[in-house]
Order: C-alpha cells, then sequence, then structure tokens
C-alpha cells in the first residue's frame, strides 16, 4: 500500500469549509470520502484507492491509499477505518448506494472489521439532491455533472470506468505518470464534494428556509411576496420558475412570490356535516344549535357538497390544506384559496409559513 498525503490552504473563498455544514453540523467532524474500483462487483472487483479529505482550521488536509500491487485492499480498509474513528460524520456522493456497500461486502470477503456505516452519521449529497434533477435542470446527477452546474472546475479528465485500464497498466508497470492519473481523479473527486455542498442549500431552501425578513405588497392582479433567507438556505444560483400560475424568482439570499389574486365567490365547507342544516332559500349551512330556530321546511340535512358558507372577495391560493379559512370553488375541487386579509393580517410566524408552505408546491 501507498500513502500520499496532501495539504492546501483554504483561504480561497472556493474552498473554504461549506456554511452549510457549519450551521447544520455545527459540533460535527466531518470527513469526506470516495473510493476507485475496477468494477462494481466486490465479489469479482479490485478496491485500488481510497481517498479521505477533512478540514482542520484553514488546511485541507487529504490522504490516499493506493492499492499499488494490487494485494492491498486489507491494508486500505484498516487504514480508513481508523482514521475514520477520529469523525462523527462522513460525507461522500452516493456513499450509501455504491461506496459503503462495496466497502462492507470486501471488508466481510477478508474477514476485516468495518463498521463505518452505523458509527458515523452519513451526509449522501446524491442521495438528499436526486429528487431536485429535474427542478435545477441537471443534465445527470454525477458528480461531474453537479460540478459543472456548480462552476467548479477539475484537472482530471478521465472517467472512472477510463480508469480500470489505466489501473491495471499500472500494477504491472508502476508508471508515475500512469499513478498520477489514477490519484489526480480521486483527488479532484474529494476536492469537489466540499465545492458542490453549497447545492444542498436549495434543499434547505424550499423544505425549511431560514427567512430574516418578508414584505408583502398587494397589486391589482397580484400579491409580491419579497423575502430574504440566511446565506446557508440561499440558493448559489438564480432560479425562474412557475408553478400553478405562482411564479417564483431567487438570486442568492433574495427572493420574491408573485402570487396571482381571484376576485370571486368562494365556498368555505365544513367538514362535519352531519351537524349542519342546509338552507336552500339562502344557499348556506348553518350548525343545528342555530337551526332550531328555523322552520322545519326551510332547512334539510346538510350533505358534503352542501355545508358551505359563502364568501365574496379576493383571494390567494392556500398552499396548506390544514390552513382553518381555506375556500374552494366547489367541494370536489382541489384548489384552495385564502382571503388576503388572511396573509396581510396574519402572524409573523403565519406569514412565513405560508412562504415556507407555497415554495413546496415547486418541488
Amino acid at each position: 500500500m501507498k500513502i500520499l498525503q496532501y495539504e492546501q490552504s483554504c483561504t480561497d473563498d472556493r474552498l473554504t469549509y461549506p456554511e452549510y455544514y457549519s450551521h447544520f453540523y455545527p459540533e460535527g467532524r466531518l470527513l469526506f470520502f470516495d473510493i476507485e474500483t475496477t468494477g462494481f462487483s466486490a465479489d469479482h472487483t479490485t478496491l485500488y484507492l481510497i481517498g479521505a479529505l477533512w478540514y482542520e482550521k484553514d488546511t485541507i488536509r487529504i490522504v490516499q491509499w493506493l492499492n499499488d500491487d494490487g494485494y492491498g485492499e486489507r491494508d486500505l480498509l484498516d487504514a480508513f477505518h481508523r482514521l475514520c474513528k477520529e469523525f462523527t460524520h462522513l460525507v461522500h456522493f452516493n456513499g450509501l448506494g455504491f461506496d459503503l456497500p462495496y466497502l462492507n461486502r470486501k471488508a466481510e470477503l477478508l474477514n476485516v472489521p468495518f463498521d463505518i456505516e452505523n458509527s458515523l452519521e452519513q451526509i449522501d449529497i446524491y442521495k438528499e439532491m436526486r429528487s431536485y434533477r429535474t427542478l435545477l435542470g441537471l443534465e445527470s446527477m454525477k458528480q461531474t455533472a453537479i460540478e459543472r452546474f456548480m462552476g467548479v472546475d477539475r484537472m482530471d479528465t478521465y472517467s472512472g470506468k477510463e480508469l480500470i485500464h489505466l489501473y491495471q497498466r499500472y500494477v504491472t508497470t508502476k508508471d508515475p505518470e500512469l499513478e498520477r492519473t489514477l490519484l489526480l481523479h480521486n483527488h479532484d473527486d474529494l476536492l469537489g464534494m466540499p465545492r458542490i455542498s453549497q447545492i444542498l442549500c436549495y434543499r434547505s431552501f424550499f423544505e425549511n428556509p431560514s427567512i430574516l425578513s418578508l414584505n408583502i405588497e398587494r397589486e391589482s392582479d397580484q400579491v409580491i411576496l419579497s423575502f430574504t433567507v440566511a446565506s446557508f438556505t440561499g440558493p448559489p444560483h438564480r432560479l425562474s420558475l412557475s408553478q400553478q400560475g405562482i411564479y417564483l424568482n431567487v438570486l442568492e439570499q433574495s427572493a420574491i412570490l408573485y402570487i396571482p389574486i381571484l376576485s370571486t365567490t368562494l365556498k368555505h365547507y365544513f367538514s362535519d356535516y352531519k351537524n349542519y342544516y342546509y338552507l336552500p332559500a339562502e344557499d348556506m349551512a348553518i350548525h343545528k344549535s342555530v337551526a332550531a330556530f328555523v322552520e322545519p321546511e326551510r332547512r334539510q340535512k346538510a350533505k358534503k357538497d352542501t355545508c358551505y358558507i359563502k364568501k365574496d372577495g379576493q383571494f390567494i391560493p392556500c398552499p396548506d390544506p390544514d390552513f382553518k379559512e381555506r375556500f374552494q370553488i366547489s367541494c370536489s375541487d382541489k384548489p384552495l384559496y385564502q382571503t388576503i386579509e388572511s396573509l396581510e393580517q396574519g402572524t409573523y410566524e403565519a406569514q412565513q409559513i405560508y412562504i415556507k408552505k407555497t415554495l413546496q408546491i415547486f418541488l
């Protein structure tokens, strides 16, 4: 086994420790890792390289264990396993789908102790972001594709598949140029992971943004919701999206939602319709406690589709199905609405909830 170690200053803005991890894992000690193999099946292929990266103050440290003779798999596993004991979290790209199952199986075949999947908390960048491929317009979910999307450059030009033949030649020739190529691919994968980690901010923005401020304006045909979010939930690139007539523009920490206004008459339905009577003349439902004062011929037992009261006014889409004052065009209609006043006059917390629920319709 050949061991190679590097140190690199992370004072460059492109290499600083991702703020996303500082916020969500403030007490965590994170280790990034990546492996290189000659195929997918641990039973029939060779583990030839494990690389790991971590931060120490203003320095990035990288260590690579190279199976330089084809017989060093046991040493690679043991060295990596010992390093992992110094950390609390393991960060990887599709590590839960490939790297860790491969290492677990390889350790089983070689009878080597290996329990890092259960002893460390896992952060799989691929797993967390794979559902966002369409929304972000990613060409694929490969790490190199995300690097291109995030503007991350790399020196390596080979795919993992292409490197298999280079490794087989390297074991025979020990050509230093082949060694450099093998190490560079793994090195760039390692260095790329912290740099693409900012993409995790997209998930935080849509699923649980940290809203710092918001402002509501009403125009003739729309409500404009302007808000800012903390940097660890601010998408790194501009977004312009539309869904169900709602438009979203985002640039870094600033975002605007354009909400369409519907001026009409809508109905609020009561779910416990068995406790109501419907008054055909008034076209409305009233509770049984009040209906006792109405002549029997003027009332009838309410049904699910007649248990409502009507309201004239200006409405906006209601993204929360549990919102109490929600309205519909008819009982069978899926779109929900709420009055503009319920948003404008709601508490700051309620306004934040409206924004968060609305963002989720884009997912």
